[in-house]
């Protein structure tokens, strides 16, 4: 499989026919480069959603496309806490192979998949709500993290992750 994928990538890249017949000991395979990453995101990118929610950004990873929405807040008043304009920016992106599977090294090696539901601020006190949920496989965790100056930091699994789904979306 190593072979196929290092050939996919030589023909990609020099734009050699994307239907190659190799032979791979006694065996012939016919596959494409988009077979090849239509496979990949299939197998892969459908074990892995992903949402972020922040008080002004939205994000959903899911099957190898990443959906970002985020509101930007413009004041003409610098004490004002009411803003005089919003602009609402989405944009959407493929990931590469390489970027879902570091993601998901990065979910599993932090620990959070292990992580409790809620972190940070109680319901009663001021906040501002950071949440990700991920569903790896048939495994699923949703964490909460309401952010209070006074409630200490997110736990440092969901700033490794918060961290890279920020990377992404550069």
């Amino acid at each position: 499989m190593k072979l196929l994928f290092l050939l996919a990538i030589i023909f990609y890249f020099s734009d050699i026919a994307q239907n190659s017949v190799v032979k791979y000991f006694d065996s012939t395979i016919l596959i494409t480069v988009k077979d090849l990453k239509k496979t990949w995101c299939e197998s892969q990118g459908q074990n892995l959603v992903i949402e972020y929610s922040a008080p002004t950004v939205l994000m959903t990873i899911k099957k190898c496309e990443l959906n970002w929405t985020e509101k930007i807040e413009e004041y003409k008043n610098d004490i004002s806490a009411v803003p005089t304009r919003i602009i609402t920016q989405t944009k959407n992106k493929k990931l590469t192979s390489y970027q879902l599977d570091k993601l998901q090294k990065l979910i599993q090696t932090s620990g959070f998949m292990n992580l409790a539901a809620e972190y940070g601020a109680r319901n009663n006190q001021r906040y501002y709500p950071y949440s990700i949920s991920v569903t790896l496989g048939k495994k699923e965790n949703k964490v909460i993290y309401r952010s209070n100056p006074t409630s200490g930091g997110s736990p440092e699994a969901f700033r490794i992750v918060e961290d890279y789904l920020h990377q992404l979306i550069k």
